[in-house]
Protein backbone atom coordinates (compact mmCIF):
# COMPACT_ATOMS: atom_id res chain seq x y z
CA UNK A 1 0.00 0.00 0.00
CA UNK A 2 1.16 3.52 -0.80
CA UNK A 3 -0.23 6.77 0.61
CA UNK A 4 0.40 10.46 0.14
CA UNK A 5 0.66 12.44 3.36
CA UNK A 6 0.11 16.18 3.19
CA UNK A 7 1.42 17.88 6.30
CA UNK A 8 4.63 16.72 7.93
CA UNK A 9 4.48 18.52 11.24
CA UNK A 10 4.78 16.61 14.49
CA UNK A 11 1.48 14.77 14.01
CA UNK A 12 1.95 13.98 10.32
CA UNK A 13 5.53 12.92 10.81
CA UNK A 14 4.58 10.60 13.68
CA UNK A 15 1.72 9.12 11.67
CA UNK A 16 4.09 8.49 8.78
CA UNK A 17 6.60 6.73 10.99
CA UNK A 18 3.90 4.43 12.40
CA UNK A 19 2.60 3.62 8.91
CA UNK A 20 6.10 2.88 7.63
CA UNK A 21 6.66 0.53 10.58
CA UNK A 22 3.53 -1.32 9.42
CA UNK A 23 4.94 -1.68 5.89
CA UNK A 24 3.03 1.17 4.24
CA UNK A 25 4.95 3.25 1.71
CA UNK A 26 4.52 6.93 2.63
CA UNK A 27 5.25 9.83 0.32
CA UNK A 28 5.15 13.22 1.98
CA UNK A 29 4.44 16.77 0.95
CA UNK A 30 4.98 19.91 2.97
CA UNK A 31 4.95 23.46 1.63
CA UNK A 32 8.26 24.00 3.43
CA UNK A 33 10.42 21.81 1.19
CA UNK A 34 13.44 22.06 3.49
CA UNK A 35 11.46 20.55 6.38
CA UNK A 36 10.14 17.81 4.06
CA UNK A 37 13.71 17.05 3.00
CA UNK A 38 14.72 16.79 6.67
CA UNK A 39 11.90 14.29 7.31
CA UNK A 40 13.11 12.23 4.36
CA UNK A 41 16.75 12.34 5.48
CA UNK A 42 15.69 11.26 8.98
CA UNK A 43 13.83 8.27 7.50
CA UNK A 44 10.37 9.52 8.52
CA UNK A 45 8.95 9.21 4.99
CA UNK A 46 9.85 6.99 2.03
CA UNK A 47 9.99 9.88 -0.41
CA UNK A 48 9.10 13.54 -0.86
CA UNK A 49 7.12 15.44 -3.42
CA UNK A 50 7.68 19.13 -4.02
CA UNK A 51 4.17 19.75 -5.38
CA UNK A 52 0.71 18.31 -4.86
CA UNK A 53 0.72 17.30 -8.52
CA UNK A 54 3.90 15.26 -8.16
CA UNK A 55 2.56 13.70 -4.94
CA UNK A 56 -0.58 12.52 -6.74
CA UNK A 57 1.46 11.17 -9.64
CA UNK A 58 3.84 9.12 -7.49
CA UNK A 59 1.12 7.74 -5.21
CA UNK A 60 -1.07 6.66 -8.10
CA UNK A 61 1.80 4.96 -9.96
CA UNK A 62 1.98 1.24 -9.21
CA UNK A 63 4.82 -1.25 -9.64
CA UNK A 64 3.49 -2.36 -13.03
CA UNK A 65 3.87 1.09 -14.55
CA UNK A 66 0.13 1.74 -14.62
CA UNK A 67 -2.01 3.85 -12.33
CA UNK A 68 -4.06 2.88 -9.31
CA UNK A 69 -6.45 4.81 -7.07
CA UNK A 70 -4.60 7.03 -4.63
CA UNK A 71 -5.00 7.51 -0.90
CA UNK A 72 -4.24 11.02 0.32
CA UNK A 73 -4.13 11.90 4.00
CA UNK A 74 -4.24 15.54 5.08
CA UNK A 75 -2.81 16.58 8.43
CA UNK A 76 -3.32 20.29 7.90
CA UNK A 77 -5.04 23.04 9.91
CA UNK A 78 -8.83 23.16 9.50
CA UNK A 79 -8.63 26.56 7.81
CA UNK A 80 -6.53 25.11 4.97
CA UNK A 81 -8.50 21.90 4.34
CA UNK A 82 -10.73 23.37 1.62
CA UNK A 83 -7.78 24.93 -0.20
CA UNK A 84 -5.82 21.67 0.01
CA UNK A 85 -8.76 19.65 -1.30
CA UNK A 86 -9.23 22.06 -4.19
CA UNK A 87 -5.57 21.68 -5.11
CA UNK A 88 -5.78 17.87 -4.85
CA UNK A 89 -8.89 17.80 -7.05
CA UNK A 90 -6.93 19.28 -9.93
CA UNK A 91 -5.04 15.96 -10.14
CA UNK A 92 -7.24 13.33 -8.45
CA UNK A 93 -9.74 11.14 -10.26
CA UNK A 94 -12.52 8.65 -9.67
CA UNK A 95 -11.59 5.97 -7.14
CA UNK A 96 -9.23 8.12 -5.10
CA UNK A 97 -9.67 8.56 -1.35
CA UNK A 98 -9.06 11.78 0.57
CA UNK A 99 -8.79 11.61 4.37
CA UNK A 100 -8.98 14.71 6.58
CA UNK A 101 -7.11 14.06 9.83
CA UNK A 102 -7.71 17.56 11.15
CA UNK A 103 -10.38 19.04 13.36
CA UNK A 104 -12.85 20.06 10.68
CA UNK A 105 -16.43 20.80 11.65
CA UNK A 106 -18.61 17.77 10.86
CA UNK A 107 -21.02 19.97 8.87
CA UNK A 108 -18.16 21.01 6.59
CA UNK A 109 -17.09 17.37 6.30
CA UNK A 110 -20.55 16.31 5.19
CA UNK A 111 -20.58 18.96 2.46
CA UNK A 112 -17.13 17.91 1.30
CA UNK A 113 -18.12 14.24 1.21
CA UNK A 114 -21.20 15.03 -0.90
CA UNK A 115 -19.20 17.23 -3.26
CA UNK A 116 -16.45 14.64 -3.75
CA UNK A 117 -18.90 11.72 -4.11
CA UNK A 118 -20.24 13.39 -7.25
CA UNK A 119 -16.71 13.11 -8.67
CA UNK A 120 -16.33 9.47 -7.61
CA UNK A 121 -13.84 10.40 -4.88
CA UNK A 122 -14.37 9.14 -1.36
CA UNK A 123 -13.89 11.50 1.57
CA UNK A 124 -13.24 10.40 5.12
CA UNK A 125 -13.41 12.74 8.08
CA UNK A 126 -10.95 11.23 10.56
CA UNK A 127 -10.25 13.53 13.46
CA UNK A 128 -6.99 12.41 15.02
CA UNK A 129 -5.60 12.96 18.48
CA UNK A 130 -2.59 11.68 20.32
CA UNK A 131 -0.12 14.48 19.80
CA UNK A 132 3.58 13.70 19.94
CA UNK A 133 2.82 10.67 22.17
CA UNK A 134 0.85 9.10 19.32
CA UNK A 135 4.10 7.93 17.74
CA UNK A 136 4.71 5.51 20.62
CA UNK A 137 1.21 4.91 21.95
CA UNK A 138 -0.90 5.14 18.80
CA UNK A 139 -3.51 7.65 17.76
CA UNK A 140 -7.17 7.99 18.59
CA UNK A 141 -9.04 8.06 15.28
CA UNK A 142 -12.61 9.33 15.13
CA UNK A 143 -13.69 8.16 11.68
CA UNK A 144 -16.70 9.30 9.72
CA UNK A 145 -17.54 8.50 6.13
CA UNK A 146 -18.66 5.78 3.79
CA UNK A 147 -17.72 2.22 4.62
CA UNK A 148 -16.24 1.31 1.23
CA UNK A 149 -13.12 3.47 1.54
Amino acid sequence: MKVGLIGLGRMGEGMSRRMMKAGIEVWGYRRNCEKAQEAYENGYINGIATTIQSLVQVVKQNNKGTTQPGIFQMVVPAETVEETINELLRFCSEGDIIIDHGNSNFKDSRKRAERLAKLGIQYIDCGTSGGVYGLDRGYCLMVGGGNTA
